[in-house]
């Protein structure tokens, strides 16, 4: 490996083997003796990636065990992420949406601020408006549980939904009719009722209902 900046690649290189899977969570990864070999690199630029790794919360060390992934980077996470909705099938997506939406409710209830609800209240008046198009809807319906998945303040459940809603979208998932357009809308505003109401409990089961309505039209569209 060049001289210059040696640290830095020796760290690019532990990235490159979390990314790839050579090293996941829970593995032990190779000792500065191999590592410093199979780079042939100094032990002070080894060590130093790896406290760099330790210091952020990736890596941890023990005395006299070794090294091991305590979690993963972000973008390793979300590349895994991708992988695993990718091609999933309508059904399947359908029903983690259900479980992630439904906790993210109970937690965004506690957490939510006054401006969010009524961003959320502006959400669900262009969804009950008589004249609105699909278009219209499906932004105002995406915004609304964006709103609701940012609230909860856990970024996983946000950016594991982003992707499954770009999936849902890339496969055509059902489009609106008026019917489904109206039920929904009728739900959205009984989940932000519950919500105002400071109801945990009852914003999720409304959410888990309006999903399950959903996944059954997902079901019928496949079927």
């Amino acid at each position: 490996m060049p001289k210059k900046n040696v640290t830095e690649q020796v760290l690019e290189f532990m990235k490159e083997q979390l990314r790839v899977g050579r090293w996941t969570y829970g593995d032990k990864i190779d000792s500065e003796n191999q590592l410093t070999y199979e780079l042939n690199v100094s032990r002070a630029s080894v060590r130093h990636a790896i406290q760099q790794l330790v210091a952020i919360g990736v890596l941890e060390s023990f005395q006299g065990k070794g090294t091991f992934v305590k979690t993963l980077p972000e973008s390793v996470m979300m590349n895994r992420l991708e992988n695993i909705y990718l091609n999933q099938d309508l059904p399947v997506l359908a029903q983690f949406r259900n479980v992630i939406e439904a906790a993210a409710c109970r937690e965004a209830v506690l957490r939510i601020t006054p401006e969010t609800l009524q961003q959320m209240e502006m959400l669900v008046c262009v969804m009950e408006e008589e004249s609105v198009d699909e278009g219209e809807f499906i932004k105002a319906d995406e915004q609304f549980h964006s709103c609701i998945l940012r609230a909860s303040g856990n970024r996983i459940f946000e950016e594991s939904m982003k992707l499954v809603t770009a999936e849902l979208r890339r496969q055509h998932a059902p489009f609106q009719t008026p019917g489904t357009m109206k039920r929904a809308a009728e739900y959205h505003r009984k989940i932000l009722e519950a919500m105002k109401a400071g109801s945990p409990r009852l914003a999720a089961e409304l959410m888990t209902q309006h999903l399950v309505t959903v996944e059954n039209e997902i079901q019928k569209d496949c079927g």
